[in-house]
């Protein structure tokens, strides 16, 4: 029961992500209209972490380390991600590391879960491109979230790199935090 209940988790948390990065294709002036409805925000996010987890692209287990510093406003700089992970029972890892970011959307935060600094949202949802295992072209669709202190066992990563990997994860290791700037 637990698991399918973590799937249909996943299941909602992707097409959020998804819906998100579709938006900027078939709504031009989707930005303004969020900041409009308080939904853009001067800010950032950083951090980092491990977990270990199923790939829903593969069906295999594998262990996922990112880590980023991400801006609300997508033309301001800087703005890095990288994803490494390796597969159960497989030698050798991935690498995705972003050259563009194309989407950033940093919602409030209606419950007030961030902890300090107080950035006023505790969610990163964005897209990109970049490169996976440093040559081909992969597009990346995100979410982190910044649930408190300390981040491990709190904070949460959504990510779907290509059809290479498609994962959701709770951290077991490292921290993001929101800032205000």
């Amino acid at each position: 029961m637990i698991r399918a209940r973590s799937h249909v988790s996943t299941i909602l948390k992707l097409t959020l992500v998804s819906a998100c990065a579709a938006m900027v294709f078939l709504w031009p002036n989707w930005r303004a209209a969020l900041a409009n409805g308080g939904y853009y925000q001067e800010g950032r996010m950083t951090g980092g972490g491990n977990c270990t987890t199923t790939n829903l692209a593969t069906g295999k287990e594998v262990q996922v380390s990112h880590g980023f510093e991400l801006h609300c406003n997508k033309d301001d700089e800087p703005n890095n991600l990288e994803v490494n992970w390796s597969v159960e029972g497989e030698t050798g890892s991935h690498r995705f590391h972003l050259d563009t970011l194309d989407t950033a959307i940093c919602p409030p935060d209606p419950n007030d879960l961030e902890e300090r600094p107080v950035a006023g949202f505790n969610t990163y949802t964005g897209s990109g491109t970049g490169t996976y295992d440093g040559t081909s072209i992969a597009i990346a669709t995100w979410t982190f979230t910044d649930l408190g202190e300390p981040g491990k066992d709190k904070d949460t990563l959504v990510i779907t790199i290509g059809s290479v990997l498609s994962i959701s994860c709770t951290l077991e290791g490292g921290n993001h935090q929101a800032h205000l700037e």
